[in-house]
């Protein structure tokens, strides 16, 4: 068995490992986009055909990947193959200056969620998150959305204002990862990080908002998105520390998937913390239903096993 990146031309066949060929037009938008290429896409091979496979690309920095697609065929060693996959993939990223790599497996999308757990854990990833999904269905009846508070889009307040206003939002959260890094980063290099990431895929900034009190005080932001041409996302919904408690994430929540709805998208998805019981709270008032939850993982490179 071998493993070694892929030619462009092997994408569909590598992709078709686990009668996965949808994830052959992801990995090319990632492609066409820059955050991915063939030279973080890897295959182990035996007796000439893929028998396994594993993607990268690059969320906020050159040095911080995030890995996905991870596929074991049936017919080899699962953990035989795998280990040996993903430690020469992790390794060949470590030789090029990668610092860190982050994986998530859903557990509604994943075949055997366990079993990659474990394959994963054995190469230095550590599970530091669990989110449950959110899913809010379109009935047909518009989202009412609270009079009390007004809304300006980045578009009209500024990139600069917008960072400002999210790193404001992320004091106190009950995101351990996002705690996780504000103790390793601070609010400010926090805020850049979740700006990056926002910016992934889809990018509107007329819909990126703040929300506002009749004082002007901040009062929170909200981040709708779209996922592809059926599915919208809540991608973040923040409140600053002294209005928390009063029903303003639910305010920014409807609003987000108002905004959604009135753009046709019939299915929205929010993720939570599984401590962020309030946030939970606000979800399911909105209409949202819990549907799988989420495990994110990460594998400091430096401390990669080797085996």
């Amino acid at each position: 068995m071998i493993t070694r990146t892929i030619k462009p031309e092997e994408l569909d066949a590598c992709c078709a490992l686990g009668g996965t060929r949808w994830l052959a037009n992801v990995v090319r938008r990632l492609w066409a986009e820059g955050t991915s290429s063939p030279e973080l896409a890897f295959i182990a091979e035996s007796e000439g055909r893929p028998v396994g496979r594993v993607f990268f690309h690059r969320r906020s920095s050159p040095s911080e990947l995030a890995m996905f697609g991870t596929h074991v065929d049936a017919s080899v060693d699962f953990f035989k193959t795998g280990t040996v996959l993903l430690n020469a993939a992790l390794a060949r990223q470590k030789d090029d200056g990668v610092t860190g790599a982050e994986y998530a497996i859903y557990d509604i999308y994943d075949p055997d969620p366990e079993l990659y757990q474990a394959l994963v854990a054995a190469v230095g990833f550590k599970q530091y998150q669990e989110k449950k999904r959110y899913v809010w269905q379109n009935s047909g009846a518009p989202m009412r959305v609270q009079v009390r508070t007004k809304f300006r889009s980045m578009s009209d307040v500024g990139e600069y204002s917008f960072e400002q206003a999210i790193g404001q939002v992320t004091v106190g959260t009950l995101d351990r990862g996002d705690r996780a890094r504000l103790k390793k980063s601070g609010a400010a290099e926090t805020a850049s990080w979740y700006m990056r990431v926002l910016k992934e895929g889809s990018f509107e900034p007329t819909e990126w908002l703040l929300g506002y009190l009749a004082d002007e005080r901040l009062c929170g932001v909200v981040v709708p998105r779209r996922l592809d041409d059926r599915e919208g996302a809540i991608g973040y919904v923040g409140v600053v520390p002294e209005l928390r408690g009063s029903g303003y994430g639910f305010d920014l929540l409807v609003k987000g998937t108002a905004l959604l709805q009135a753009k046709g998208f019939k299915t929205v998805v929010a993720e939570a913390d599984s401590e962020n019981l309030p946030f939970h709270a606000e979800l399911e008032r909105a209409g949202y239903r819990h549907c799988g939850t989420l495990r994110c993982f990460r594998c400091e490179l430096a401390h990669q096993a080797h085996g």
